[in-house]
């Protein structure tokens, strides 16, 4: 038997075979992993398959495929790279010993690992099967990437949606997952409810397919009043179930700091209100033009309609009026749901602000210290009764008017103008801004000196959340300071976010749209939170279905974690999830639209890029070895990369560069020590995942631009397709990148000739971004082609 020995070897993705046969060149291959494979596994892994509307324990059966004999490192005689050469061993006594790229990697834990090889996969070799493989992985099974993508801490009164969305390694067909069980809780009854599909959320008006169910009535009212715990399992198709209550305990003990956790593990929390008296019964009607300074409890009343009842001259002029007016009433929220009692309690007061101009922000009056809002933000609202109180109800900031003692604030459909002064200080802890417009006030609309909001992010929590808004005509940015934005979703904004947890179904105002911008933006749309300590700021981050056309820098920078708090080698890169995204560069930077692995040392682990469109500039991973400044780091430097699925996308060119790259500041160590001149580091192979096309899959890489066709992968994946040979016109129904016209705002539907037509068989959603469901077999990059139908003739 010409194969004696198969085995994985530790990183998963190397099949080594020791083969009794003569050592040869990559002329003896002919693997053709894009036909009929001639090397293929078998296995198996545990995972979850629906039955009977739920998500049951299955194997799932894995087929793998060879794709490429690896070469050896870099060799260098002298100063000059050498041809690249197979990596052959001769074991001696006739036999050798070669390494095969697979197109997966085989996990620690799959089971009945088998080899199949056709006839030919090597010259002169025969077909054999059913041959035992030894699995030496120790790469563990990923486990679905998952946020909640609704606001935390509202009020629910009867039916409330949960909503998840949650993206796997293995997705089945266009469905990420096998199934989502959500459960709710008051701490003593429990109610569950299962989904097994993508769902539409309009909640929000954006049509966002995720995971998604609705507690109805006859669930709720079985449910006490005050917050409640729901928790989400999610089962993918391939691997663990990963939970939102990691201790399997559903604690109701510290539900109010879990509402704002950072991490993606954590409870939903909404506070139920079933009866409207728990978190609804407490309106101010501020009245700038007629109130008062002068807080009176008889400001608040248990109904909208009281409180605009209140005689105009006893109302109050201010939030802080009103806030201090709330403490005067005197609210006690009964012990409900596992929390304790609250003294002085503003949660879910709503202070609602008559239409015109507040010009006095939050106002001067002092708050007595006592006033308690753990559970449900203070709400401030524009008034619901005006036609457009999203641009009636217009709310300013001032200098020392801060808003006093309630930690968790939500704005609501109002106009929040913002320069010159914060409105918040230290105080703030948590905002919510929903349905709103946040602008520069006069005189401040293009200044970015202070932020509206600041302070010392709570340890292990976001700050700041926005929903269906639009943040523009202001230089400061969306998370300007020490603002970490944790959910972001259905907005407009016209400057950098800092993400900290999920961005979706979100679009960049282009300068055509916004006066006050440069007409080329240069800096990162989308980028990670600052210096993370924790876990939680810097994986599960999830950037997806978002327009960023008309932009002149990179569309995403994500969080890197330190190693130390990682545990891994070199600092993390782990579980992002950039999804169904329009990327456009216009203007002349040459810089990446993204960049994995380049300026620092990383580990990219777990990672999903997969059904974006990336036009007009280059996409980089591990592009350019980080400097390299002494022998130690020339000569021992390494960057790592497994389990990163690159699939389904649009890239203008997706270069690497590891081992063979000459870096000219290695290159000058060199010579400084005396060395030959040369910069390629031979050692720089724990990446080759990448260059491999590992996990890759369904991609087009059109080579378009400066420098295109270089630094190649040596393999782009399955039903991928490359312009290494001479770029690939990608046939846009509108290219107006900078490749294009550079106008902006292009439409990137592929058409007829498009390279991206039938590329994709599985993938994180059933639809594209014009919500046109895909078929059976869909189209690289964040749109579909358009589908004629066929109409019978008579």
């Amino acid at each position: 038997m010409p194969i004696i020995a198969v085995s994985v070897e530790a990183d998963g993705w190397i099949l080594r075979l020791d083969v009794t046969a003569a050592p040869g060149t990559f002329a003896a291959y002919s693997l053709d992993p894009d036909g009929a494979a001639r090397v293929a596994l078998t296995s198996g892994h545990a995972g979850f398959a629906v039955s009977g509307g739920q998500a049951v324990a299955a194997t799932l059966a894995r087929a793998i495929t060879g794709t490429r004999p690896l070469r050896v490192a870099a060799e260098v005689v002298g100063s000059v790279l050498q041809p690249y050469r197979i990596d052959e061993t001769d074991l001696g006594g006739g036999v050798i010993r070669v390494r095969i790229a697979l197109s997966e990697h085989v996990y620690a834990t799959d089971t009945n690992v088998r080899l199949a090889v056709a006839a030919g996969w090597r010259s002169g070799e025969a077909a054999a099967s059913d041959i035992a493989v030894t699995n030496n992985s120790t790469i563990a099974a990923p486990i679905p990437i998952m946020r909640w993508a609704l606001p935390q801490l509202s009020v629910a009164s009867g039916v409330f949606r949960l909503s998840l969305v949650a993206f796997s390694h293995h997705p089945n067909g266009f469905q990420p997952v096998a199934g989502v069980r959500f459960t709710v809780t008051d701490g003593t009854t429990t109610k569950t409810a299962w989904t097994t599909a993508l769902a539409t959320d309009n909640s929000l008006g954006d049509n966002l397919r995720c995971y998604t169910v609705d507690i109805d009535p006859a669930m709720a009212t079985a449910l006490t009043a005050g917050l409640l715990r729901c928790d989400a399992e999610v089962y993918p198709w391939l691997g663990a179930m990963r939970s939102t209550d990691g201790a399997g305990t559903r604690s109701m003990a510290s539900l109010r700091a879990d509402a704002v956790s950072v991490n993606a593990a954590t409870p939903f929390v909404v506070g139920h209100d079933p009866a409207g008296s728990r978190y609804n019964a407490m309106f101010a009607y501020v009245d700038p033009v007629n109130g008062t300074a002068t807080a009176a409890a008889g400001m608040v009343q248990t109904t909208l309609t009281g409180a605009k009842a209140v005689a105009a001259a006893s109302r109050p002029k201010d939030i802080n009026t009103a806030v201090q007016a709330g403490y005067l009433f005197n609210r006690t929220l009964a012990g409900a749901n596992g929390q304790a009692a609250i003294t002085r309690s503003i949660d879910g007061m709503q202070i609602v602000l008559a239409p015109g101009t507040h010009p006095d922000g939050a106002g001067s009056t002092a708050v007595t210290f006592g006033v308690n809002s753990p559970e449900i933000p203070v709400r401030v609202v524009g008034d619901p009764d005006d036609a457009n109180s999203r641009a009636n109800c217009i709310l300013q900031v001032a200098a020392s008017r801060d808003l006093q003692r309630a930690t968790r604030w939500r704005f609501q459909r109002f106009t929040w103008e913002i320069g010159g002064a914060p409105m918040g200080g230290t105080i703030v802890q948590h905002l919510l801004i929903d349905d709103c417009i946040v602008r520069g006030r006069a005189g401040f609309e293009t200044d970015a000196s202070v932020a509206p909001f600041g302070g010392t992010v709570v340890a292990g929590t976001w700050s700041f959340a926005m929903t269906r808004s639009r943040w523009w005509r202001t230089g400061v940015t969306v998370s300007q300071a020490n603002a970490r934005l944790g959910l972001l979703r259905a907005c407009e904004h016209s400057r950098t976010v800092s993400v900290s947890q999920c961005a979706l179904k979100n679009r960049v105002i282009p300068p055509s749209e916004d006066s006050t911008l440069p007409a080329i933006r240069t800096t990162v749309a989308y980028t990670g939170w600052f210096s993370p300590t924790l876990a939680g700021q810097a994986e599960d981050i999830i950037v997806a279905y978002n327009d960023i056309r008309s932009w002149g820098g990179r569309a995403w920078l994500p969080s890197v974690l330190p190693a130390a708090t990682a545990g891994t080698l070199a600092d993390s890169i782990r579980r992002h999830a950039f999804v169904g995204n329009i990327c456009e560069r216009v203007g002349s930077d040459p810089g990446p639209l993204y960049s994995l692995g380049e300026t620092t040392l990383v580990t990219m682990s777990y990672n999903i890029i997969e059904g974006n469109t990336f036009v007009g500039e280059r996409s980089n991973t591990f592009y350019s070895d980080p400097p390299a400044t002494t022998m130690t780091l020339v000569n021992n430097a390494l960057n790592f990369a497994f389990v990163n699925r690159v699939a389904g996308n649009m890239f203008d060119w997706l270069p690497t560069k590891h081992d063979d790259f000459n870096n000219p500041v290695a290159a000058a160590t060199r010579v400084a020590a005396g060395l030959p001149n040369h910069g390629y580091r031979p050692q720089m192979l724990s990446a080759w995942s990448m260059l491999y096309g590992v996990l890759h899959e369904g991609n087009v890489d059109c080579s378009r631009g400066t420098g295109a066709g270089n630094f190649q992968l040596q393999y782009s994946g399955a039903r991928s397709l490359t312009g290494y040979a001479g770029s690939l016109a990608p046939a846009f129904a509108s290219d107006r990148s900078k490749l294009g016209t550079g106008a902006g705002g292009g439409d990137y539907r592929p058409t007829a000739t498009s390279p991206a037509l039938g590329r994709v068989v599985r993938g994180q959603c059933d639809v594209d971004f014009a919500d046109i469901a895909r078929p059976v077999v869909a189209d690289a990059g964040a749109f579909q082609a358009a589908i004629t139908a066929l109409v019978p003739a008579g």
